[in-house]
């Protein structure tokens, strides 16, 4: 290793090398090891300096273990997929991984990162149930989707989980996710791999507002765009017209949107004063979640198919009552816990009065 540059990668190309690390998970970085670093569950890799740890044996002694962990099977089945050119697809799907990955012209490239993200969404979408590791695949996920512990099947929700280092680019993965689906649905109309609208959802006003990049910003004279469809080339010309419609079909909230707003006026509940199933009368009126949903998706049509998008997806969790965990994480866990609960429920509102196909969780390490 340089002293002054300890980086062994190329951010643009798959990891060839990684330094070695012991059972403690600590880096030697007087050891350069070949090939791209199998992921582990149970060990996190932590940056230290070398010195005598170097005698406890190295985590790779051990590391096989794991070559069969889902993330490491999508990571390879992703590659060969990748290094024959991505058959199976659409033609639309093919001509937008060629274009953002395989064009030796393009200027504007992505990172490995984003661009496996990417991979891995469109191959678990088109091509995962045409191979036996891909079904395999598919129904590890579903195992995952549904805990043993589940007594409801409304809280079962097609998530699937992005976990990508701060800095290298979740937005553009997200608006390239989006511009996959889109282009695709504008082709094959009835298709149901497809979807129809998107809603993105944040963790607060603020990222919310960093979103509406996700947004196409057009000059009706120029048709000239600005977003991150365009300052990344993320749009092939023969898309690009069409594309132009996305912010009908494109929704972005903050989580806080799902929390039922005082009625007022004509628009309070025609329930208000009645008695409720608990003998008690309601006098908050407040929103229903068909009344919060109409809010937040006021030209989505019920029935049909809804893309999600989480960003800080960490945030969107089912609490479980469980005081003693909440007195050892501190005095917020309880808050967090319903800030959770209310973007949970969201989504599991959502997932009834649309066709939710697929939900995409994207965080930061």
């Amino acid at each position: 290793m340089s002293s002054s540059n300890p980086i062994l990668n190329n951010p643009y190309e798959e990891p060839r090398l990684y330094y070695a690390t012991n059972s403690k998970g600590e880096l030697d970085y007087e050891q350069v090891m070949p090939g791209r670093r199998l992921f582990s569950p149970e060990i996190q890799s932590i940056p230290v300096k070398s010195g005598p740890q170097k005698e406890i044996p190295m985590l790779e002694e051990t590391q096989a273990a794991y070559g069969s962990h889902l993330i490491n099977l999508l990571r390879r089945e992703v590659k060969l997929w990748r290094d024959t050119a991505y058959p199976n697809t659409t033609r639309v799907t093919k001509e937008l991984l060629h274009y953002w990955f395989l064009d030796p012209t393009r200027e504007n490239r992505l990172f490995f990162a984003q661009r496996e993200a990417i991979e891995t969404a469109i191959w678990l979408n088109e091509v995962a149930d045409k191979s036996n590791p891909g079904q395999h695949a598919l129904s590890e996920l579903a195992r995952g989707q549904n805990p043993e512990d589940n007594t409801d099947p409304a809280n079962t929700l097609p998530r699937i989980a992005f976990k990508m280092a701060t800095g290298s680019g979740k937005t553009v993965v997200m608006a390239a996710l989006i511009t996959y689906h889109f282009c695709n649905r504008q082709e094959y109309r009835s298709d149901t791999r497809f979807a129809d609208n998107f809603l993105v959802i944040a963790p607060g006003v603020t990222i919310r507002e960093r979103l509406g990049v996700l947004r196409v910003e057009s000059d009706n004279e120029t048709a000239t765009i600005r977003d991150y469809y365009s300052e990344r080339s993320l749009v092939p010309h023969s898309q690009r017209q069409a594309f132009r419609s996305l912010n009908a079909h494109l929704a972005i909230t903050n989580f806080h949107g799902f929390q039922p707003r005082a009625l007022q006026g004509n628009k309070r509940s025609p329930f208000d004063g009645k008695i409720q199933a608990d003998g008690t009368k309601n006098i908050d009126g407040t929103e229903d979640y068909s009344q919060v949903l109409k809010r937040l998706l006021p030209n989505f049509k019920a029935g049909t198919r809804l893309l999600v998008i989480n960003d800080e997806a960490h945030h969107c969790y089912l609490p479980k009552a469980d005081e003693e965990k909440t007195k050892a994480e501190g005095e917020n866990t309880e808050e967090e816990n319903k800030r959770a609960a209310v973007w949970f429920s969201g989504l599991r509102e959502i997932a009834q009065r649309f066709k939710v196909r697929v939900v995409y969780d994207l965080s930061a390490t």
